[in-house]
């Protein structure tokens, strides 16, 4: 079964992508050439491929991932060298695929697993996913090309060995609870306990050969869980709102601005609003009448100082 189908991975999207399409039919730029391709329009940067198709492409390459979880299995299946070697092959060609197909970009307008170059916008978010996932499974490719045909012609064999004592010892179990005879089910329990101790011996030595934990600490399904929650949190993550920005308005009027500049008389403060100007002009005969009158004020309180003086000789 595979992890997730394009249904689901389409459902994922077009629901956590809400809040873009939203935006870009309000006419939104930020989202302007890739918030279409999550509402299942074509893709704007360039390649010919829309939503649904991503999400076929990206389902079959997780469910290709996801079979390499079975390495061990599917390396045992050979009857001589030639065959085994062959299967060898094959697990490493689909590795170096799934390795190279984690990339957050792989092409000139695809993204991972061949998908839309858009994805790889989202790489801060996912490129630590990307990477410790590309790291596992160049650990389970080494593991695979390790494996000698000696050593998995001995694994087979252990392996058939331990599943035909497992049907020696159900079988013989079975027989002794259906037998009435004390002298018959003590020899039934004889057979069960004799294969039981053969078994361990070949756990035992199933231990000592690497290759029979093959894809054991191989976990893509959490990967293909992370990369698909990290995706689908960035989504549905509502767009930080653009900065506040009074337009230029020739008038001044409705603008948030009385026209006045927040200090008139400060000479470093430019002023590019018409009003500031209308204000001034507004306003020049009551200034200048202010300097009149300070001038005169200074003027006459030094004539009284001079006065003052005079006499106290």
């Amino acid at each position: 079964m595979p992890r997730y189908t394009t249904e689901e991975i389409k459902a994922i999207f077009t629901r956590s992508a809400s809040i873009r399409i939203s935006q870009k039919r309000r006419g939104d730029e930020r989202y302007k050439k890739d918030a279409g391709y999550w509402d299942g329009g074509r893709c704007a940067y360039g390649g010919a491929h829309n939503l649904q198709e991503d999400c076929e492409r990206l389902a079959k390459f997780f469910s290709e991932i996801t079979e390499l979880k079975n390495a061990r299995k599917d390396l045992l299946k050979f009857d001589n060298r030639t065959e085994f070697e062959k299967n060898q092959q094959n697990l490493l060609t689909k590795a170096k695929q799934a390795i190279n197909g984690l990339q957050l970009k792989t092409g000139a307008n695809t993204s991972v697993g061949g998908i839309c170059i858009i994805w790889d916008s989202f790489s801060d978010l996912l490129g630590s996913i990307v990477e410790d996932f590309r790291r596992d499974l160049e650990r389970l490719k080494n593991d695979i090309e390790r494996v000698s045909y000696n050593e998995a012609k001995e694994l087979k064999r252990l392996t058939l060995e331990e599943r035909q004592l497992k049907q020696e010892i159900e079988e013989n179990e079975r027989k002794a609870q259906k037998e009435s005879d004390p002298t018959k089910k003590a020899k039934f329990l004889f057979l069960v306990n004799e294969a039981k101790e053969k078994w361990k011996k070949v756990l035992e030595r199933k231990k000592q050969l690497k290759s029979a934990n093959l894809g054991n600490n191989f976990d893509p399904n959490k990967h293909i869980d992370d990369f698909l929650k990290k995706l689908e949190d960035k989504l549905n993550r509502k767009p930080p709102k653009p900065p506040l920005r009074t337009p230029f308005n020739p008038t001044g009027a409705n603008n948030g601005s009385t026209g006045i500049p927040s200090n008139p008389f400060d000479p470093f403060q430019p002023s590019h609003n018409p009003a500031d100007k209308n204000w001034w002009q507004e306003n020049k005969q009551l200034l200048i009448f202010s300097g009149i009158a300070l001038a005169l004020t200074f003027y006459l309180y030094s004539q009284k100082e001079t006065e003052e003086n005079y006499y106290d000789y």
